[in-house]
């Protein structure tokens, strides 16, 4: 208690000093020193070198580092010197770029390709091991594989697909909205209710009414979870975990589809696995697409996550420029497993399976 009143004691002797001095004014008050960092950064900004600029700028970046800021507790001085500080930033990375775009223009086209390669970024994409199933078009075995395919007859043209869809035994009415959308951008699909029928059975039934795919959706949380891709009568089975669901009536200004076939594009599937994937994909579609339809169905891939897209192109009046308009719905799809035949829990033969220990490489991709 003593130590309490001996601190107040000082603080009122302290204040009764500084109002004296205030109502003195011969008395000068004696006031820190004020620091000006803003006017050398402009300073440095219109005068200054690209070493210095660099500097400078990585000051700038320690400054935040550090965080500064809460040294200042009034908000309003905070927020100033936060919106000063990126100001600074923005205006010496634009000088800085404006440097190096002169040096690149007074380059020739050679040494200009050189300065860009040195200044690409490192993506993961970029930095990807070098992988020993990556394909080539023009290898003869692959060739030779592609004749003995579970799909050959479908892209000699033989048949038409035609998809059965369900759900699993136990669902809630949520699913339906997906299945609803999955309805209206593959063709010739069929929903069936699933009841307690046994999946063997299923499939013994869709081989006789000539079905050609099936596509079971199971849901997590009221939301689709999984889809499991059968292709009849012989396999192979896929099964992909389903991310990040959007559907038509949440994507702004989306159009609706005409019932034309559409156009199917597979972006970025580079080894024997991802090509496996595209022709599984690829034979849930008609194989005539319907141009006069302007409908393109997008299966990117990017880190083995399978992004899918459904557009309208719109041609503008003097055909030279395209517009796209999202028709939806909007989805990432990975894939979990790949087996030979149709699907068979206990006794089946896997071709893929992913573990979560594929996961811990960053730089190693297997579609």
């Amino acid at each position: 208690m003593g130590k309490k009143n001996r601190n107040k004691k000082k603080d009122f002797k302290k204040k009764k000093k500084y109002e004296q001095s205030k109502n003195n004014s011969n008395i000068p008050i004696k006031k820190p020193p004020t620091i000006k960092p803003l006017n050398q950064t402009n300073k440095i900004i219109k005068e200054g070198t690209e070493s210095e600029l660099q500097t400078e700028l990585s000051r700038l970046y320690e400054l935040n580092r550090k965080n500064p800021t809460k040294n200042t507790k009034n908000k309003q001085k905070r927020r100033e010197l936060v919106t000063m500080r990126s100001s600074l930033k923005k205006r010496l990375k634009s000088k800085l770029r404006r440097i190096h775009q002169e040096r690149l223009n007074n380059l020739s086209e050679e040494e200009q390709k050189k300065e860009k390669e040195k200044n690409q970024p490192k993506t993961i994409d970029m930095m990807r091991e070098i992988d020993e199933n990556l394909i080539d078009e023009n290898d003869s075995e692959i060739i030779e594989s592609l004749k003995t395919d579970e799909y050959i007859n479908y892209f000699k043209n033989e048949y038409e697909p035609q998809i059965l869809l369900t759900t699993s035994i136990k669902h809630t009415g949520a699913i339906f909205k997906f299945i609803r959308e999955l309805k209206n951008f593959i063709p010739n699909s069929y929903f069936y209710y699933r009841k307690k029928f046994d999946l063997g059975t299923i499939i013994t039934k869709s081989i006789e009414k000539s079905f050609t795919d099936i596509i079971i959706i199971t849901e997590r949380l009221r939301k689709p979870y999984k889809l499991l891709l059968i292709h009849l009568p012989n396999g192979p089975t896929l099964e992909f975990k389903l991310m990040n669901v959007i559907y038509q009536d949440e994507i702004a200004g989306h159009g609706t589809s005409a019932g034309f076939n559409p156009e199917i594009i597979f972006k970025n599937f580079k080894t024997n696995l991802g090509y496996r994937v595209t022709r599984c994909l690829n034979a849930l579609f008609p194989k005539n697409e319907e141009l006069k339809g302007r409908e393109l169905i997008l299966f990117h891939n990017q880190r083995d996550y399978i992004f899918f897209r459904y557009y309208r192109y719109i041609f503008t009046e003097e055909f030279k420029n395209v517009n796209l308009q999202e028709i939806g719905p909007r989805f990432v799809m990975r894939l979990l497993s790949v087996q030979r035949g149709v699907f068979n829990p206990q006794f089946g033969e896997y071709e893929w399976v992913y573990k979560d220990k594929m996961g811990v490489k960053r730089r190693k991709f297997y579609l």
